[in-house]
């Protein structure tokens, strides 16, 4: 980075705390900043708002926040309207927005020499099948933000290839997510009353949860056997009271929810599950999955775009059609019952994690947005 480092300000409305968020790309983006934070003079990180939000330093990062976090909606709202204001004024010599169609930062687009995105993953045509023409107005920011950019750092190759094609003179960068490495050396085993495990944001139609909950409890109870399913992660309480809603009268005793659980609860789910599983309608890349694969679990997961880059179909877990409950169940009853292909699968698993590393991805990252926001690298003599 020619003379000397410089200043980097990171938008993004979710963040880890975010008692409606805190998913997987709030994860991605503390990890490669804090790697990043010796390269720069300085990073401020700038998200929304929520209730007992508190700005300050962590790991070197100056987290401060935007907008009014009385409710996750005018949450969105206030910080989308501020976040998109101090862009326009912001100084830093880069500006980094991590890509929300929800809370889309088009300022951005008038800053076009120093502003660079992170898409986590393109959720297109699915808001609008989500939220109707709330969600088509967000998939038309979306479009708008990926067809204007300069710079994308994209997860994975298939939103590279959507990129690409509406927007052929871009510069792209397909990068990856990690892991908490010391997934590597936890000791795996079963548990005594068997489960299958989803660990992940409580986002009922993103992460498929309604599809997975039909497919379980749709189980022949001799296939399922004493097998439960445990849904655990972060959860707001109006998230955790719909998950709760979908299960059928006469599973409560075998799928059980476990809300924001701490990172040892976490940890103990992932080496005594079954197996991971996730029929997400979309993914951006699937860290929970690469943890399950790092504990030596395989993951049960669909062909969602994230997930082609995350698991090695037939290596390191399996992989069904998005939004095929048969094909899902009858997935979940053969690793129910085939013991030895779990365990295969599990040893594969552990190895396939083990070529992603947060640093070496955070330094790719790093010398790819040097070269493209300020020219090559260069080496300068300090002055005397």
């Amino acid at each position: 980075m020619p003379r000397g480092p410089k200043q980097l300000s990171y938008y993004s409305y979710d963040s880890l705390g975010n008692p409606w968020l805190s998913g997987g790309g709030a994860v991605r983006d503390f990890e490669i900043l804090k790697r990043q934070r010796a390269r720069w003079a300085g990073i401020t990180y700038w998200t929304g708002r929520y209730p007992g939000f508190r700005a300050g330093d962590r790991e070197g990062i100056r987290v401060r926040g935007l907008g009014w976090g009385r409710s996750y909606l005018i949450s969105r709202i206030t910080y989308t309207f501020c976040a998109n204001l101090r862009l326009l004024w912001d100084r830093a010599d880069a500006i980094g927005n991590s890509v929300s169609a929800y809370a889309p930062l088009l300022a951005g687009l008038l800053r076009p020499a120093r502003f660079y995105l992170v898409a986590h993953h393109y959720v297109g045509g699915r808001s609008g099948e989500k939220y109707g023409l709330a969600g088509r107005v967000a998939w038309a920011c979306e479009w708008l933000l990926m067809r204007g950019c300069r710079r994308l750092i994209v997860s994975n190759r298939a939103v590279a290839e959507r990129v690409r094609g509406f927007n052929p003179g871009t510069q792209v960068l397909v990068t990856q997510n990690g892991f908490d490495d010391r997934l590597l050396d936890l000791p795996s085993a079963e548990a005594e009353i068997p489960y299958i495990l989803f660990l992940g944001r409580f986002d009922i139609y993103m992460k498929g949860l309604d599809i997975l909950i039909r497919a379980f409890a749709g189980l022949d109870p001799a296939r399922r056997g004493r097998t439960h399913l445990i849904l655990a992660g972060a959860a707001s309480p109006k998230a955790l009271q719909a998950v709760a809603e979908l299960i059928p009268p006469g599973m409560a005793s075998s799928i059980a929810l476990e809300p924001n659980v701490n990172e040892e609860r976490k940890h103990a789910l992932l080496a005594a599950c079954l197996f991971f599983c996730s029929p997400s309608r979309f993914e951006g890349w699937g860290i929970a999955a690469l943890e399950a694969n790092a504990a030596g679990k395989p993951a049960l997961v669909s062909r969602a775009d994230g997930f082609l880059d995350s698991i090695k179909d037939a290596y390191s877990g399996v992989m069904v059609p998005v939004e095929d409950e048969a094909a899902l169940a009858a997935a979940m009853a053969d690793l129910i019952w085939d013991a030895a292909k779990r365990q295969a699968l599990g040893a594969n698993a552990r190895e396939w994690a083990k070529r992603f590393a947060w640093s070496r991805i955070a330094e790719s990252e790093q010398v790819w947005l040097e070269a493209n926001l300020f020219g090559p690298r260069t080496t300068s003599k300090p002055r005397a």
